[in-house]
């Protein structure tokens, strides 16, 4: 496991209506808003200050991606990978409320990517509407070619391969035993979706549900994946990005034994073992760079 990297922590996305992506969170997704500044929501799952951010803007961007280190030694650590790496380091000061200590760098693509020591606590934990998450699970990005990007992850921040489906089409990547806690998939430069973990197929029926209630679908699921296992649904959010919730990954525990599995992009077991594959309009998802569209970061 990498012994840089603690947890997959939060996404900030710049949406268009601030007000109907946090009514959103707040109602279907079960998140709760702990504060808002300077056109920021900090919304959060658990007890954590945040694991979502909305930034107000004029269109829908991905903003940055976020992990915590282990401890500050892993920050220094990941710090001087990065400039003997020659990656772009954007900021060494937090850009963001309720977290002690961060970087911020560029990928190859030009992911914006922040890792942080140190988050505040943010009280209660269950906030009785929607459906909550245990945790933030994954982003999945998009980049014309999954390579650089998944030498980065492999290289410098210690994240290890778990599956490969089609020639490059798609990557999974991990940082502890969960079978992934980055998907890498080809496309322009962005988020494919971003994914939430329930705990149990109950409660995707619970969130088809909601969904239903409050005029959203499901896009594709509740299926299983073969690669990693878990069950799934997928579905938009007003802003236009796709959220997965999942439940039941696969957890890796023996390093010595495990292969990478190798899917066929034909062999519809690893995306779906149990229906249809990968609809086009989730396969073509993709919610662009913030500076790639002009919204700033």
């Amino acid at each position: 496991m990498s012994s840089l990297i603690k947890r997959m922590a939060h996404v900030g996305l710049h949406v268009p209506d601030i007000e109907a992506s946090v009514g959103w969170a707040t109602t279907v997704m079960g998140l709760r808003e702990v504060e808002r500044s300077d056109g920021v929501s900090y919304l959060t799952h658990a007890d954590c200050h945040h694991s979502l951010q909305f930034y107000e803007s004029d269109r829908s961007a991905l903003d940055h991606i976020a992990m915590e280190a282990h401890d500050e030694a892993a920050l220094a650590d990941l710090t001087r990978r990065l400039r003997d790496a020659e990656i772009e380091i954007v900021s060494e000061e937090p850009q963001e409320l309720g977290i002690e200590r961060a970087i911020r760098f560029r990928g190859p693509d030009g992911h914006l990517i922040e890792v942080f020591t140190g988050m505040d606590e943010a009280g209660p934990i269950h906030t009785g509407a929607g459906v909550q998450p245990r945790k933030f699970g994954h982003p999945t990005l998009t980049c014309p070619d999954t390579g650089p990007t998944r030498r980065l992850f492999e290289e410098v921040l210690e994240f290890r391969l778990s599956d490969v489906i089609g020639d490059g089409v798609l990557a999974f990547l991990r940082c502890h035993p969960e079978h992934h806690g980055i998907g890498l998939q080809k496309g322009e430069p962005g988020l494919n979706h971003y994914a939430w973990e329930v705990e149990s197929l109950a409660e995707l029926g619970r969130l088809g549900e909601t969904l239903a209630r409050n005029g959203g679908r499901f896009i594709w699921g509740p299926g299983r994946h073969g690669a990693g296992e878990n069950l799934f649904t997928y579905h938009f959010d007003p802003a236009g990005c796709v959220v997965e919730y999942y439940a039941d990954m696969y957890k890796i525990w023996d390093e010595r034994t495990y292969v990478p599995g190798q899917w066929s992009i034909d062999d519809h077991q690893g995306q779906n073992l149990w229906g249809p594959t990968t609809p086009h309009e989730l396969m073509v998802a993709a919610t662009p760079l913030a500076q790639a569209v002009g919204a700033g970061s």
